[in-house]
């Protein structure tokens, strides 16, 4: 267990202990009726709001997504959340026009406010890849991208993050650049908040990268 999970095992037993605390001081006497109501519905407000955030430790540990989503909620400034879906809308259809551009320019604008927004980067990597077939520009791209989203523990894995991967992987093995896919594939796969089959796709193309540079080497 890493020295995060620790600390939030800690936090999560004190808040246990202060619930159960809560719990048992409603079981006091208390001077008057009225006073012992009070004091029950007091006791369990505050119980409950303690054991609240006991569980959501517990699911930070065993079940990342759901504990990083709540953390998300309270926590995270508006510029992690993703872009309103009508502010893609108009990239996309920038990109039906053939207007690449003036889409990249947008996207460029979006990732400055947002710079972990992962469908206005992976549109950016489809405009170069697909569009433009500037391949150096798009390994650029997801290069920076990871290196943001592993300084900002915030942002979470997602399918655009292994679509992005795949596409690296894809230009990595074409330039024979098999070491750096290998150390990004790595360093992304010890993040708990894949999921399983995200975590199996990004596993079997590891090996496919790790076989052919002990085919070349």
């Amino acid at each position: 267990m890493d020295k995060k999970k620790v600390a939030v095992c800690i936090v999560g037993l004190f808040c246990a202990y202060k619930s159960i605390a809560s719990i048992a001081g409603i079981a006091r006497t208390q001077s008057s009726m009225f006073a012992a109501y009070a004091s029950a519905i007091g006791g369990a407000v505050i119980a409950a709001v303690w054991a609240l955030f006991a569980a959501f430790c517990v699911a930070y540990i065993y079940v990342p997504r759901i504990g990083d989503g709540f953390i998300n909620f309270l926590y995270f400034p508006l510029r992690y959340l993703k872009e309103p879906p009508e502010k893609i809308a108009v990239v996309k259809g920038l990109i039906a026009q053939e207007k690449y551009p003036e889409a990249i320019a947008t996207l460029n604008e979006i990732l400055v406010r947002k710079p972990c927004d992962i469908q206005s980067s992976l549109l950016l990597v489809e405009i170069y890849m697909d569009r433009l077939h500037d391949k150096n520009k798009v390994a650029e791209l997801v290069e920076k991208y990871f290196q943001t989203r592993i300084l900002d523990s915030r942002t979470l894995a997602s399918p655009e993050n292994v679509e992005m991967l795949m596409r690296y992987s894809d230009i990595c093995l074409e330039q024979n650049r098999q070491e750096a896919a290998i150390a990004l594939f790595e360093s992304e796969l010890r993040c708990a908040d894949y999921s399983v089959p995200e975590k199996k796709v990004l596993t079997l193309r590891l090996g496919a990268l790790i076989d052919k540079l002990e085919k070349i080497g």
